[in-house]
């Protein structure tokens, strides 16, 4: 049996193992046909060095921040409808930028972490800078939603990226912005995204996300009483009267909510708001059988976290 090593797609970013005696492959994600020798001499053309890290850092300083104040609204396509398709586009618009940044990453004769650390406070002085220059940073609400807009396309779209690009920069830049993020804005929390959770997360048609999501954050098992009663209740009592609509458009909205709680929110304080505030009164309701205030209470719910998180 030939031995196998780890190889990572330069087109889709997808890790792959290979027999190692092989001298091209193709991707069995994407199907892009890759010669290794010619990575290997790419590879080996790089030279490390002080003065060509910083003339590349030079050049990026201004494009940096761009892939994230060159997206404004992008925290209104994170519903099921318009993910994907916003995705793609943001990925697409900023592969080669990425690119040139982990090229730069390389060239630190320190290597891509310590590269990293510098050009995550390249970007965010960058986006530091437009925000403040926005007329909402002057009164405190709406510097918070615009804080929150920013963490969105951070959390969900750049670091996203940054990793679904296979970079050699992708891990420490992912943390490097996170925690460089948290020392200038410690109250405004988030986490890196990552491809595979969010895609994943949107194509799951049976689950009742925010319950589910409240139950696993406190550690209850898929089958427990209360998921079980609301996934009854749905395919059931809600289902029967009139819910088909309620659900659809719920299955669009609750994933995109479950991810800014998850990524861009500190989930331990807003799942325990979601228990005291709504889930517990509707699981009451259905053990008490009142139906349509268990609908009512979930629908206002839903209702406040859409305008909270995607409005």
């Amino acid at each position: 049996m030939s031995e196998l090593k780890k190889v990572i797609c330069p087109n889709c970013g997808k890790e792959l193992e290979i027999p190692a005696e092989l001298e091209a492959y193709s991707c069995l994600y994407c199907g892009e046909r890759t010669e290794l020798s010619a990575q290997k001499e790419e590879t080996a053309a790089v030279v490390t060095s002080a003065e060509g890290f910083e003339q590349a850092r030079a050049e990026l300083r201004e494009r940096l921040p761009k892939v994230v104040t060159r997206f404004p609204d992008y925290y209104k396509k994170i519903t099921k409808k318009e993910f994907f398709g916003a995705y793609e586009y943001y990925e697409n618009e900023n592969r080669v930028l990425l690119k040139d940044m982990d090229a730069c990453a390389v060239q630190h004769p320190d290597g891509v972490e310590a590269a990293a650390k510098i050009l995550a406070g390249d970007m965010l002085d960058g986006i530091n800078a437009a925000m403040t220059e926005n007329k909402r940073w002057k009164h405190k609400n709406s510097r918070d939603t615009l804080l929150f807009e920013t963490k969105v396309i951070l959390a969900i779209f750049l670091t996203t990226a940054v990793r679904k690009l296979g970079l050699q920069c992708s891990e420490s830049f992912r943390t490097e912005l996170h925690d460089q993020w948290l020392e200038r804005y410690p109250k405004q929390n988030w986490m890196p995204g990552d491809y595979d959770d969010l895609a994943t997360g949107f194509k799951k048609h049976k689950l009742c996300f925010i319950t589910t999501a409240i139950c696993s954050f406190e550690g209850k098992p898929d089958d427990c009483a209360e998921l079980t009663a609301f996934r009854a209740f749905r395919d059931g009592w809600l289902t029967e009267h009139g819910g088909a609509v309620l659900i659809e458009e719920y299955y669009d909205k609750a994933p995109a909510i479950v991810n800014c709680i998850n990524l861009c929110d500190v989930p331990e304080e807003r799942y325990a708001e979601l228990r005291s505030r709504w889930l517990e009164p509707c699981y009451r309701a259905l053990q008490e059988e009142r139906f349509e205030d268990c609908r009512d209470s979930y629908v206002d719910m839903v209702r406040t976290l859409e305008r909270r998180y995607l409005s």
